[in-house]
């Protein structure tokens, strides 16, 4: 059974309401992305600490989690009824990053449509990953670690927990990841849209513009208000047929999509000629 969103709760939870971890025995994380992101921490935490943090977040527990833009802070609780301020801070994406990753994403159909239905394919991790792009911290170092324990060593048990804790939280929500990094869900999606519509409506330029209008003999000007209505004369509401054969794709410019690394407008070029026969077959019969 799926758990309430206990870690947007702002302020403090009160003790006898405090998380404890989801999974109670056995390895930590269900999704890929939780299973990676633990490994993270446990090919750089010692064994006797992680240990000892796992049965911290099960039957100590967890409070006043809260998760921002770039961070997660948290107390965690181990005995008694202290609990220990755990920070989290990740690297924030830079705007150069950001651009980077709307474009990879939008550029591939697959990609985006994992990310909509909330699916996150590893596809998406590997394919930044290859450009440098890391969404699932590369090393433990690269986050950030605070806690106020004796404990001089990073992982302490208490961080150890809190990180055990935030896997959970990216088992049922994947999309935290890119908050920690700097950007709202929403924000990502809306740049996502927005640069797919700016792709898949390119404005050719001035130059290319013209040569299309006159490869394809489309007239610079027309009054099309009697087309519909069929009113007036044969001349006045039929455009003469372009004499050259042309590709009515050439008209669209490039698909935004791509297909076995080609784009889809190329792809479905040849089938112009078919079409054009077939139809020129059916004209005949009438």
């Amino acid at each position: 059974m799926k758990r309430k969103i206990w870690w947007s709760v702002p302020g403090t939870l009160p003790i006898h309401t405090r998380i404890t971890l989801h999974s109670q025995h056995g390895p930590i994380g269900r999704t890929w992305l939780a299973k990676q992101f633990v490994l993270i921490l446990e090919e750089y935490g010692e064994n006797g600490r992680l240990i000892r943090a796992k049965h911290c977040g099960r039957h100590g527990g967890g409070n006043s989690i809260q998760i921002r833009a770039g961070e997660m802070s948290m107390g965690v609780l181990c005995s008694g009824t202290s609990a220990r301020a755990v920070g989290l801070l990740f690297p924030r994406f830079s705007d150069e990053m950001w651009d980077m990753v709307v474009h990879t994403i939008s550029g591939n159909a697959a990609l985006t449509g994992s990310l909509l239905t909330g699916s996150f394919s590893t596809d998406i991790v590997d394919e930044l990953k290859q450009k440098g792009i890391h969404l699932i911290p590369d090393h433990y170092r690269s986050v950030r670690a605070f806690c106020h324990c004796s404990d001089d060593q990073n992982p302490c048990i208490h961080i150890a927990a809190a990180w055990y804790f935030l896997a959970e939280i990216l088992d049922e929500d994947p999309w935290v990841l890119f908050l920690l990094h700097g950007m709202t869900r929403e924000e990502v999606l809306q740049r996502i849209g927005g640069h797919r519509d700016k792709i898949s409506q390119p404005v050719p330029d001035s130059n290319e513009e013209q040569l299309i209008i006159q490869e394809t003999g489309i007239p610079d000007s027309y009054d099309a208000s009697g087309f519909f209505s069929c009113m007036g004369s044969a001349d006045d509401v039929l455009t003469p047929v372009p004499q050259r054969r042309i590709n009515p794709a050439m008209l669209l410019g490039p698909a935004p999509f791509k297909l076995g690394g080609k784009n889809l407008a190329k792809r479905i070029e040849q089938l112009y000629p078919v079409i054009s026969s077939y139809a020129a077959s059916l004209l005949s019969r009438e």
